[in-house]
């Protein structure tokens, strides 16, 4: 009984040991679970702040990345804007200079037909008309815009003109020839005045300045009579009756009040010509050279030229 008690004894020492040894497990288990949850805890609370942090620097990314997709946009936009418009006035300004030039073309196609138009009546004044008439072709020809014409459009106007003029002019310049002659100013001056209106050549032309610088000089109208006499006497040195008209040009002078150049023009012609049969009269006016008093008659005008050779 005592081995058994003994047995029994020990059986319970082992079984309260190990009891003990299981509470102590059980503590430390518990422990060990309660630090394992704490640390959890932590684990979860540090995960939901890493979270949130991951959710704002995603949001933030978001917010950054639109924001720049939204300026590159906007600076796209203007940039494409700024060239459109850029273009846009390129284009129309290429748009009103090709406007300009169209409508510059068609005046000048609407002013060469009006001018061809204008130079075909005119041509066909000069041919068809009958007479002196023919002359109104030339006086339509010097209003027509030439430059707008085609150079054998000028070439046959200008050659036609030309042969006008001489086939017409001719005849006006006879009969202010024979108007002269006959002393009758008046229609010299018509007819001459009219003949040098045709633009006739050089030579015609000073012809008839001497005769109708002459004819002005006897109608006493001095200022026209020096224009006339001036033409001639500048024009051919070497004509005949080129003192004379140098005799009319000074008393011209002299009666407009031009003192200095009836001098020139007295000094002039009394070196040119020593054997002139005016040149008493240009020493006379040489040594007038003081002022005559206002009441001093004016000097006498030339008797006109008696028919015959022209100045030449």
């Amino acid at each position: 009984m005592a081995e058994t008690t003994a047995d029994a004894a020990k059986l319970l020492e082992e079984i309260r040991r190990e009891v003990v040894e299981s509470r102590n497990m059980t503590i430390k288990t518990d422990n060990a679970l309660k630090t394992l949850h704490a640390e959890l805890k932590l684990v979860s609370t540090q995960q939901d702040a890493f979270q949130s942090r991951t959710w704002f620097s995603t949001g933030a990314a978001y917010v950054v990345f639109a924001a720049l997709c939204v300026a590159g946009v906007v600076v796209i936009s203007n940039t494409r804007a700024a060239g459109a418009n850029a273009e846009r006035e390129r284009l129309e300004k290429q748009v009103g200079e090709l406007t300009s030039t169209i409508d510059k073309l068609k005046a000048d196609a609407t002013g060469q037909l009006a001018a061809e138009q204008s130079a075909l009546q005119v041509y066909r004044q000069m041919t068809t008309l009958p007479g002196e008439e023919r002359l109104k072709g030339i006086d339509a020809l010097q209003k027509i815009d030439q430059t707008r014409l085609t150079a054998f459009a000028k070439l046959v106007l200008q050659d036609r003109a030309v042969a006008l003029r001489k086939e017409v002019g001719g005849a006006v310049l006879e009969k202010g020839k024979t108007a002269f002659r006959r002393q009758d100013w008046p229609e010299t001056i018509s007819q001459l005045g009219r003949f040098l209106s045709m633009d006739p050549v050089e030579e015609d032309a000073l012809e008839a300045s001497f005769y109708l610088g002459n004819a002005y000089f006897q109608s006493r109208k001095f200022e026209d009579a020096i224009k006339h006499l001036t033409r001639f006497a500048d024009g051919d040195k070497k004509a005949k009756l080129r003192d004379f008209a140098m005799l009319m040009l000074m008393q011209c002078y002299d009666m407009t009040g031009a003192r200095e150049q009836a001098i020139a023009t007295a000094k002039e012609a009394y070196n040119s010509y020593p054997s002139s049969d005016f040149r008493n009269q240009f020493v006379a006016r040489l040594q007038r050279t003081v002022p005559q008093p206002a009441a001093a008659p004016a000097p006498a005008a030339p008797a006109p030229v008696a028919p015959g050779p022209g100045p030449r």
